[in-house]
């Protein structure tokens, strides 16, 4: 809810972040041109590696490019994102700075002269600023950022989903990285296949 109240970047940019896995880098360089919003996807194949005026953009960490269904609910943020952007690139069509990137910088964001709508928005105000501002508000544990990439993979594994798809889903090279780094997870798994098993043996 408290995404939501900030505007429709906001909201979309969060709901992807929790529903996807994606790394804070991915989600700034994630580009309109990589969003499929008939099939509900994204693809994953580059990161921001430097902001400002001529930004520079990388592979993902691992090098590999990766594609992430998103939920229907996440699909109609990113809709009315789409939607509110244009509004905005069209209000400002002479000062708005087009990199065609799905997250970049609103009125909110202007922090120096330099600035300009339309700029890839910075790591630090994800992190440090608008984020934490959203935890504060919203009342709840705060988390960093990344923080949200662990919810995801730990939501979606006590929910019983194969710990290859969620391997997949969070862009790892190797399936053991997501055993090693969620192995606090698995022993909740393990009872929750015990008692399924039961009621399937026992009734």
């Amino acid at each position: 809810m408290a995404a939501k109240a900030a505007g429709p970047q906001a909201a979309a940019l969060y709901a992807m972040a929790l529903d996807s896995g994606a790394r804070k880098g991915e989600l700034c360089g994630l580009a309109w041109e990589h969003v499929d919003l008939e099939t509900g996807s994204i693809r994953i194949v580059r990161q921001l590696t430097k902001p400002g005026p001529e930004p520079t953009f990388g592979p993902p960490k691992n090098g590999c490019a990766r594609d992430v269904t998103l939920s229907a609910e996440t699909v109609d943020l990113v809709r009315q994102h789409k939607r509110a952007q244009a509004e905005l690139k069209m209000a400002n069509r002479t000062t708005h700075k087009d990199h065609g990137l799905v997250f970049a910088k609103e009125y909110g964001d202007l922090t120096n002269r330099a600035d300009m709508i339309g700029l890839p928005l910075q790591a630090n105000h994800l992190g440090q600023r608008q984020f934490a501002r959203l935890v504060k508000t919203a009342k709840v544990k705060a988390i960093t950022f990344h923080g949200m990439r662990h919810t995801c993979a730990t939501l979606l594994l006590q929910a019983g989903e194969p710990v290859h798809v969620v391997s997949k889903r969070l862009g790892h090279v190797r399936v053991e990285i997501t055993l090693n780094t969620y192995a606090h997870v698995l022993p909740d798994m393990q009872r929750q296949a015990a008692a399924t098993m039961g009621a399937l043996l026992h009734g």
